[in-house]
């Protein structure tokens, strides 16, 4: 994959990240109602393409990315995020969607199961910085 295509990806975790992060904090609408409201927008545009005939095979881990997103973007307000926190999630959560998804398959949930490393791989990373201070 190239370097490109991956940072197209990590730019719209993050986007659809901030966004849900956004709606659940600064809105005050919730965690389950910010993300299932980017949720249905995204899967409003997921129909649209499928009815107009687009590529999907090559837009479809962009929707799939984007759906995964805003499950990183629930976690409550207990945490305050920073901006390079959202970077690294995003980076994370991308790299473990392209070479790990095939792993959970059959599993279920795989998408909030990636988003769920990722956001503890963040904190588990501020934790080690703190202590290493």
């Amino acid at each position: 994959m190239s370097t490109m295509l991956f940072l197209s990806k990590v730019l719209c975790c993050f986007i659809i990240y901030w966004l849900t992060y956004h709606l659940n904090n600064t809105r005050k609408l919730g965690g389950v109602t910010a993300s299932a409201s980017v949720a249905l927008v995204i899967g409003i545009i997921y129909q649209i393409c499928i009815e107009k005939n687009l590529h999907l095979y090559f837009f479809k881990d962009y929707f799939l990315i984007m759906m995964g997103a805003t499950f990183m973007g629930m976690i409550a307000k207990l945490h305050e995020h920073k901006k390079l926190d959202f970077i690294i999630s995003s980076f994370i959560f991308c790299a473990l969607f392209q070479h790990v998804s095939t792993f959970f398959i059959g599993f279920g949930g795989l998408l909030g199961t990636i988003a769920c490393i990722s956001i503890l791989c963040v904190f588990g990373l501020e934790r080690i910085l703190k202590q290493i201070k």
